[in-house]
């Protein structure tokens, strides 16, 4: 396949789309998105590379930032998708990449383009129907530029418990020695705690990793709820993305993933990914009575075939 030469711009900002192998769903549990997150911050800092935005759907990905080079941000999309490989296979005793090599990219020269894809990533969870507006959907990270706790209540130190209390101090020390949190440590720090208490470490964690430059990405606009209000009154658009669109909602995952968890008792829920073709197709009658799903979602979900890949 003959790929086109990427345009850049030094110092303006780019805006990066990759897609899994396949087609397929990486994102499951909490865990999933914390660690890629964790990684990612790590070696956005490796590479300094400035990062306005992050959004992570069900089996993409969406990063607008800005670099000196675009071979700084070539090597550092590399980086965080092999290390983020690396771990994911390493949980689950499986080989080979999750994204294509290849990585959509478009430079965005202008404030009024610079926007337009700002509006267009924040709203990729909203026009999936995985919540009504950009701010509700915990990994596009908008909700933490206004607020520290948008998904928890937040305690003060004094009243949280002696586990809660450990678990901040680790994820603190992995953060001072910039190390990444592993599928190891989340499961040894949220087996300890009830369901507050993972909400309020998960708000905690992304404050501690905090890889974004919130004032540039505000410079954009009046103020954060003139953004906010940009992103409810449109949906944005980049039409320099090629990016694969299907009209199903993403929201019918969350019921799939219940049903796996609760009935089907299979935790980590990305488990299903290695099962037996033979199980996968018991799960899969399963998927098809108890949720709206459809067959090139479940199909998506347990990784049940090869699909084919998106053009780059």
């Amino acid at each position: 396949m003959k790929y086109r030469k990427r345009k850049f711009f030094s110092g303006e900002c780019m805006h990066i789309y990759q897609r899994t192998v396949s087609g397929f769903n990486i994102f499951y549990d909490r865990e999933d998105f914390i660690v890629f997150f964790t990684i990612f911050s790590v070696i956005s800092r490796l590479y300094d590379v400035c990062v306005l935005e992050l959004c992570l759907m069900i089996d993409h990905i969406h990063v607008l930032l800005s670099a000196e080079s675009l071979e700084q941000i070539s090597s550092f999309v590399r980086h965080y998708s092999s290390q983020y490989a690396l771990e994911y296979n390493h949980s689950l005793g499986r080989h080979g990449p999750l994204f294509h090599k290849s990585f959509g990219s478009a430079p965005k020269k202008g404030g009024k383009k610079i926007r337009s894809t700002i509006v267009y990533i924040g709203n990729n969870p909203v026009e999936k129907q995985l919540c009504g507006n950009a701010p509700e959907y915990r990994w596009d990270f908008l909700a933490y530029i206004c607020n520290a706790n948008p998904f928890s209540k937040a305690v003060p130190m004094n009243l949280c418990s002696n586990r809660l209390r450990k678990v901040m101090q680790e994820v603190r020390s992995s953060r001072r020695k910039n190390e990444y949190l592993t599928y190891a440590q989340l499961g040894r720090m949220f087996a300890r705690l009830d369901n507050d208490e993972k909400d309020y470490l998960t708000d905690y964690i992304i404050r501690q990793y905090w890889p974004f430059d919130t004032k540039t990405l505000l410079s954009f606009y009046e103020s954060c709820e003139d953004m906010f209000h940009a992103m409810k009154s449109t949906s944005g658009a980049d039409h320099d993305i090629r990016e694969m669109y299907h009209p199903e909602p993403d929201s019918v995952y969350r019921d799939m993933i219940r049903v796996v968890r609760n009935e089907c008792q299979i935790v980590p829920v990305r488990r299903v990914t290695i099962l037996p073709p033979a199980m996968k197709l018991e799960i899969a009658q399963q998927l098809r009575q108890k949720t709206s799903a459809s067959m090139r979602q479940i199909e998506k979900f347990l990784c049940l075939r090869a699909m084919q890949p998106p053009d780059n």
